[in-house]
């Protein structure tokens, strides 16, 4: 990946600069893949597409408070609506590795899988060059309108706001479904999960082994929860499809639960901070790496 393109902000950088240039760079990139710009197969580059868009909400969320509500809520629903352009696609390729992870007989697996390779062969290529073409006039626009971004602070101050809410929704998401796991409140929580990786991963610079480790968690974190997600979505595809079968319910279930006591296990020490400690710390790296930065 170019340096320009690095979904990183570079401490000997002005702040301001390097927000939006994370920016430009994820929408470049999701437009390459978009218009065919890339190796990628089909598939991989509406994953990748994807990816961006969550790179860019979570940039986003870490900058709101420079950014204001105006922008930042504007900025967010271009994102999200062209991730939902891609959405049913890449849920359509997911599919077929989901039911991979499952423990079937290889009778009713292969039935199943035969079913999903039927409605990808038939609806899935056109689905995605359909999607591409909503989404790149989208980020296109969005990508002029960077230059009009409200950045002007080049400190701690910038990005405060932002992080401290990511990491206060995040434990209060996994509060929220360990209370009552319901596949809603473990997707959110893992929205928020995906946040916190996100962020940190733009702040790495910070102290590299300390962030990275701990986004590294959260990226642990944010693919059980994703793999419990992507379960409930072949689950009702297959009710859609399929009479019911009990082996195929069982294995979800049983799939779910041992995902569901990993998320929860690393969610315990992932978020066993309270806000005002953890802020407290992410700050005094800043302001060490601020000043190690800066030093004649």
């Amino acid at each position: 990946m170019k340096a320009s393109n690095a979904y990183r902000l570079r401490l000997s950088e002005p702040l301001p600069h390097e927000i939006a240039r994370v920016a430009r760079g994820r929408i470049d990139h999701a437009l390459d893949e978009l218009s065919g710009n890339s190796e990628s197969t089909p598939e991989e580059a509406v994953h990748e597409a994807r990816k961006d868009m969550k790179k860019l909400r979570a940039l986003l969320r870490l900058a709101r408070g420079e950014l204001g509500k105006e922008t930042f809520a504007r900025e967010n629903a271009c994102f999200r609506d062209a991730a939902r352009e891609l959405a049913g696609t890449r849920d359509s390729d997911v599919m077929l590795d989901t039911l991979a992870s499952l423990d079937l007989r290889s009778g009713l697996g292969g039935e199943l899988r035969k079913l999903i390779q039927a409605h990808l062969a038939r609806d899935g290529t056109r689905d995605r060059e359909a999607a591409a073409a909503r989404a790149v006039p989208i980020l296109k626009a969005a990508r002029e309108r960077v230059d009009d971004w409200p950045l002007s602070h080049d400190s701690f101050e910038a990005v405060d706001k932002g992080l401290e809410r990511t990491y206060r929704r995040g434990r209060r998401g996994f509060r929220a479904a360990l209370d009552e796991p319901t596949a809603e409140a473990l997707h959110e929580w893992r929205k928020r999960v995906k946040d916190l990786w996100y962020e940190h991963t733009l702040l790495r610079e910070l102290w590299p082994p300390v962030m990275s480790a701990a986004g590294d968690e959260a990226h642990e974190l944010s693919d059980w929860l994703g793999d419990d997600h992507d379960l409930v979505v072949l689950a009702a595809w297959v009710r859609g499809h399929l009479d019911p079968d009990p082996e195929f319910s069982e294995a979800v279930i049983r799939r779910r639960e041992e995902l569901q006591r990993k998320a929860f296990a690393l969610g315990e020490r992932l978020y066993a901070e309270k806000p005002s400690a953890y802020m407290n710390r992410i700050e005094g790296l800043w302001n060490a790496s601020e000043a190690r930065v800066r030093a004649p």
